[in-house]
């Protein structure tokens, strides 16, 4: 940059450390996430200011959205811990990485053709009452929950790989 009078003069930039409120709004997460990440291992303790105010490195808005991709993807806190542990350790951790997201792939297959196999089985109940609402007098009880048949209507629902990245960041929902 040059002053006003012409002279070229260099500017340096201080790093200055980002407070909790900082890290969380630039990162897309809850303090309550960041402090329990710091709890679990998952982010590194930082350093405090004199009055006691966590001070974070800019490097912690990365961690933090690996971390939050990672589990969208459909790790789990403790997978992503070890990965970070191993890669921490001088380790690299890609095959493993690999590894365990073709397990998530696996159980997101089955989670579709249970899904599948449900969805057809609700829509042949449907169906069926179609029938028996057809036949049903105005005014009279086709008895239509009565007489589910539970292996058949029931559906098969795992919460564990969610098909779609969730809205925001819960992490009691993870622990």
């Amino acid at each position: 940059m040059h002053s006003r009078n012409g002279k070229a003069r260099q500017y340096y930039m201080k790093i200055v450390p980002m407070r909790i409120g900082q890290l969380a709004a630039r990162a897309g997460v809850t303090t309550d996430t960041i402090r329990y990440y710091e709890q679990i291992g998952l982010l590194p303790r930082p350093q405090r200011s004199a009055a006691g105010y966590r001070q974070y490195p800019e490097s912690a808005i990365q961690r933090l959205r690996t971390i939050r991709n990672a589990m969208a993807f459909g790790f789990s806190l403790k997978e992503v811990s070890g990965f970070f542990k191993v890669r921490e350790g001088g380790g690299t951790p890609c095959r493993d990485v690999r590894a365990a997201a073709a397990r998530i792939l696996a159980a997101v297959d089955l989670q579709i053709e249970e899904l599948s196999t449900a969805r057809k089985r609700m829509a042949e109940t449907l169906l069926t009452w179609d029938d028996r609402l057809a036949n049903t007098p105005a005014g009279s009880p086709a008895h239509l929950l009565a007489d589910l048949d539970a292996p058949k209507a029931t559906p098969v629902i795992h919460a564990r790989f969610p098909l779609k990245p969730r809205a925001g960041n819960t992490v009691k929902a993870r622990h």
